[in-house]
């Protein structure tokens, strides 16, 4: 037992030592700010995660939010959100971030992004990445990549592959209403969330890759009897029956 949790946190601190792992924050900003009540004399600390959510509290004007996080490539990406917003314009904006591709991402960042940097680690590690942009290769988007990203990337391949989960997929998001979303997500639910995906997910070489710490799997683990895939199942059925 001892050494397969230390196995497992050597796992965890590869790929979080080496890697961007979220390309995009999970969690909801307006449930936080709701819960925060955030206003102008609001000081906060958070996680950087990808940055999202920091900009996200600034529509409500705090004094100070200030983002910590064990791995610096998630500083850098807010630093990079950072100088779109400083230096770039709203086109550019969406391109990186809505899109997740920008032709002109390597001109756009020796141009006018660099200098804008606040920490050199951020210049010298998008020196090295900003080819996540440029909508090459495999991997054509931004939001596959990271460690996270290239989960979503591999799970995007293999729904795919089967041409009736593609072509569910494709219905439950052109959907009107939360009746067709149900009417959909009930057909495609069973062909995704089948005994591959369930065990892919429940591994914790993926788990890792999705920034899951061991504590948060046996927490997950703890309250559904297939672990995170059931967590997943919950909050997919949740998503796409319920919110429109």
């Amino acid at each position: 037992m001892g050494i397969s949790i230390n196995i497992n946190e050597k796992v965890f601190k590869q790929i979080h030592g080496n890697s961007l792992v979220y390309n995009a924050c999970w969690e909801d900003p307006r449930c936080d700010r709701n819960l925060l009540n955030i206003n102008d004399k609001s000081r906060i600390v958070m996680l950087t995660s990808a940055g999202c959510n920091a900009l996200d509290y600034l529509l409500d004007d705090p004094a100070e939010v200030h983002c910590v996080d064990i791995n610096p490539r998630q500083n850098a990406l807010l630093h990079l959100k950072t100088s779109l917003l400083e230096a770039g314009d709203h086109s550019d904006l969406f391109d990186f971030f809505g899109k997740g591709v920008s032709q002109q991402a390597a001109d756009i960042f020796q141009e006018r992004l660099r200098m804008n940097m606040p920490e050199e680690y951020s210049v010298l590690y998008w020196e090295r990445n900003m080819g996540f942009f440029n909508g090459k290769g495999l991997r054509k988007s931004f939001y596959w990549h990271g460690s996270s990203g290239t989960v979503a990337w591999i799970i995007r391949q293999w729904i795919m592959s089967r041409p009736e989960a593609a072509r569910l997929t494709y219905k439950l998001f052109e959907s009107k209403t939360i009746a067709e979303q149900e009417h959909w997500y009930d057909r495609l639910e069973p062909l995704f969330l089948n005994r591959f995906v369930q065990w892919l997910v429940r591994q914790h070489l993926i788990q890792s890759m999705l920034g899951v710490p061991k504590s948060q799997q046996y927490l997950a683990a703890t309250l559904f009897p297939d672990g995170l895939a059931g967590y997943i199942r919950q909050c997919l059925r949740h998503v796409f029956t319920r919110l429109p």
